[in-house]
């Protein structure tokens, strides 16, 4: 059950009126009374409704953007995809941007609390690579700050806004059985999250729709970066010699699939064809350019911020989602005979 100042008031024999301007530290609390209640309010698990708090205050205008922090290869792109986007919507709507990377392993409870209220946030944009699994997604959902979000997550003040997957999955095979590759491995990502089921579900859908069988040695799971895909070409490759395509899950691990078989002398796409997900910028300009599946992060940026607009001016949350964009490059080959 959710604390309330009511319940701090009445553990400590105070008034809700003395609680509520101690937490706040309004002036006229003597610091003794703030201390007491601010320690009794951790006791209890005291968690603040912030939206409610900065309807009653002065607006900031600061909104703010959360992405996971990774390791160095690992540095989320969607960061640097969506952003623009974000900022220009959010600019015109009179609001500015402060950026929150977020170590999801280490994440301490009430952090995103902490934030909030250091910084007097009005909103936040949560940038895929944090899912609904992740705590600091359930907090802004506890606190009731506006959100918007890609974990699907979607509550009265949480909108959450994705790109369709399944459908970017489907596209990508359908391409390949259309070149008459019916061998194809999937180098996937990690097996928990929604996109990785997502992907290979619409992949999955498509060779069934073909009559074309696909077994457990045909799929790997790397970790989104470039050695993970190096690594699952090359197992996929020993395990697999006859196929004549690799899916991948991200463009990254398309990357390192595409470096490890030329150090095993394939050639690409001559000998083993190879696609991405994500349509990253600089996938036109590998060698071969990369056949991928293009999110439109410009729109999904756009519509984010303009979902979280619409969340300020007390609209309920609500999931959108946008649809994938085939592009067709050179790491294709055409098979048929």
């Amino acid at each position: 059950m959710k604390v309330t100042i009511k319940d701090i008031a009445k553990e400590l024999g105070l008034a809700v009126s003395t609680v509520s301007r101690a937490l706040n530290g309004s002036y006229g609390v003597h610091p003794n009374t703030i201390e007491q209640v601010k320690k009794k309010a951790k006791e209890l698990g005291y968690i603040p409704n912030l939206g409610a708090q900065q309807m009653a205050g002065k607006s900031s205008q600061l909104i703010g953007i959360f992405f996971p922090e990774f390791d160095i290869e690992g540095v989320n792109p969607d960061f640097f995809e969506l952003l623009p986007s974000i900022q220009e919507v959010l600019r015109e709507g009179g609001k500015d941007v402060i950026i929150f990377p977020v170590k999801l392993a280490d994440y301490r409870n009430n952090l995103l609390t902490e934030w909030v209220r250091k910084r007097n946030l009005e909103g936040c944009i949560f940038l895929p690579g944090i899912t609904r699994e992740d705590n600091i997604l359930r907090e802004a959902q506890s606190i009731n700050i506006p959100a918007v979000n890609f974990g699907k997550v979607v509550g009265d003040k949480c909108s959450a806004i994705g790109s369709n997957s399944r459908e970017g999955g489907r596209m990508i095979t359908e391409l390949l059985i259309r070149n008459g590759h019916k061998i194809i491995g999937f180098i996937n990502g990690p097996d928990h999250l929604f996109i990785c089921k997502e992907r290979y579900a619409g992949f999955y859908e498509v060779l069934q729709e073909n009559g074309i069988t696909h077994n457990t040695s045909q799929v790997i799971h790397g970790n989104f970066n470039g050695k993970s895909g190096e690594d699952a070409a090359i197992r996929l490759i020993n395990e697999n010699p006859d196929l004549t395509a690799i899916v991948c899950a991200n463009d990254l691990m398309a990357m390192g699939a595409i470096s490890a078989l030329a150090g095993k002398g394939a050639k690409v796409p001559a000998d083993v064809s190879v696609t991405g997900f994500d349509g990253l910028y600089y996938t036109a300009y590998m060698n071969p350019p990369l056949t991928t599946v293009n999110h439109s992060s410009e729109r999904i940026g756009t519509k984010a911020a303009e979902m979280l607009l619409e969340l300020l001016n007390d609209r309920h949350g609500y999931h959108h989602t946008v649809t994938p964009i085939l592009i067709e490059r050179k790491s294709v080959s055409d098979i048929r005979q």
